[in-house]
């Protein structure tokens, strides 16, 4: 079996070696065809259409353009020239002479001359002040009023409460003015009456000495039963 098929095998061999040869040889044909056809075609193009002379190349000239001016340097500021000033010229004092002067003698006085007015007179001398020992008299005598005028309150006289009150009060012609307690006795009903005591009290006429004047006065006011 095997010998039969190698057999046939080499058989169909040179076969297919005809059918090689049958086909290269007609390729080959159809190529020399296409040659001698492109050939004849540009053998026709050239005799229809002579090739035309190549023309020369036209050279182009550009127009130089001129370089930009440089900036001219700014010229050098020239020297002022100073004026030299003048020179003051000052002169030497010329030492001159004292005049002598003369004493002057005094005007005789004209009879016709109006006469001068005398002059302003001088202001009047203060108040003598009043001496100490006057003074604390007439102290004494306003407390001795202010204590005589004295009104006892009549709740506080049952119960026998004692106490005292200072009051202030200024005191001028006679008459009293800004009365003020300084010095509480504790009690409202003292104090009260201490101020209507001052109001209601009798002063006795200031000395020569203090006359006219207005003076501040403290006075103790006592409440004893």
């Amino acid at each position: 079996m095997r010998t039969e098929a190698l057999e046939s095998v080499f058989a169909a061999v040179p076969e297919k070696r005809e059918g090689w040869l049958s086909s290269f040889g007609l390729a080959l044909t159809v190529e020399l065809v296409l040659l001698a056809a492109v050939t004849a075609l540009v053998f026709l193009v050239q005799t229809l259409h002579p090739p035309t002379e190549a023309k020369a190349p036209v050279a182009i000239q550009l127009a130089e353009v001129p370089p930009e001016p440089k900036p001219t340097p700014p010229e050098p500021p020239r020297p002022v020239q100073k004026t030299p000033l003048p020179r003051k010229v000052v002169p030497v004092p010329v030492p001159q002479p004292t005049p002598v002067q003369q004493p002057v003698k005094a005007a005789e006085p004209s009879p016709f001359a109006e006469k001068s007015r005398p002059a302003t007179p001088p202001a009047p001398p203060a108040p003598a002040q009043p001496s100490p020992d006057l003074l604390a008299d007439y102290m004494a005598k306003v407390r001795a009023a202010v204590q005589a005028a004295l009104v006892y309150p009549e709740s506080a006289s049952e119960m026998q409460f004692t106490g005292r009150a200072r009051v202030e009060f200024r005191l001028s012609h006679g008459v009293q003015s800004s009365a003020r307690i300084i010095v509480s006795s504790g009690f409202r009903v003292f104090d009260r009456a201490a101020l209507l005591a001052v109001r209601d009290a009798q002063y006795p006429q200031p000395p020569a000495a203090m006359t006219g004047e207005s003076r501040l006065f403290q006075v103790w006011v006592e409440f004893r039963s």
